[in-house]
């Protein structure tokens, strides 16, 4: 397994690096303490798993991480201390799978990897994965409710994915706006109320898998 850590203070650098390969001794470890040396790094190499601290010299996280899903479908965690929602709601725009705010347990990080890992490992290509009466491929554009083909429209897809990524998280209606339409999107937020009452008929039988919380949005879970 090949892991990159990208971490300009090099005492978390060298604090990482020891956790993660006493927990996978057998993993391979390149650490980067600077943006472009990072994306050079990144699109010189295939690795299994990105930390990727957002505060860097010469180029932020967020622009690596921008880079990154242009070309890689790598996973990607996010290590910050940033941890205002603006700026976790960014990373997870940008496609990142996790988003570590500091001062952090690397045990804690270690357990994120865990999790990020087993998602990607039981991940093929081809394959539909199950959940509940639903089976999807996020890669290949598929869904069916009990071997039912399901149609969604572009925006309807952008909010099956984060919801069937993010299981039991809960979104206000503002964090849906700003995920799936972007920052610079000034709709209203009945917007997303249109869009989950069309999603939830296209979901036939799992139409009960989004839930609404009560003032706050909505969280998809079955």
């Amino acid at each position: 397994m090949h892991i990159l850590i990208v971490e300009d203070e090099r005492h978390l650098n060298d604090l990482l690096h020891d956790y993660i390969l006493d927990a996978y001794p057998d993993a391979s470890i390149d650490q980067i303490f600077d943006g472009i040396t990072a994306l050079n790094q990144i699109q010189s190499n295939d690795y299994h798993l990105i930390l990727l601290d957002v505060m860097l010299p010469h180029m932020s996280g967020f622009e690596i991480c921008k880079k990154i899903r242009e070309t890689k479908d790598v996973p990607v965690i996010m290590l910050s201390a940033l941890n205002d929602e603006e700026n976790q709601l960014r990373g997870y725009n940008l496609g990142i799978d996790d988003y570590v705010t500091k001062p952090y347990s690397p045990k804690i990080v270690i357990k994120k990897i865990d999790a990020v890992l087993s998602r990607y490992e039981h991940k093929t290509p081809d394959e539909m994965i199950t959940y509940g009466i639903i089976s999807y491929n996020l890669d290949q554009y598929k869904i069916t409710i009990e071997k039912t083909p399901v149609e969604l429209n572009k925006k309807e897809w952008e909010l099956f994915t984060l919801f069937i990524s993010h299981i039991g998280r809960v979104y206000t209606r503002e964090d849906l706006l700003n995920l799936v339409w972007g920052y610079d999107y000034f709709g209203y937020e009945r917007t997303i109320d249109t869009h989950i009452k069309r999603l939830r008929k296209k979901l036939l039988g799992a139409s009960s898998y989004i839930k609404t919380v009560y003032k706050t949005g909505y969280k998809f879970e079955k």
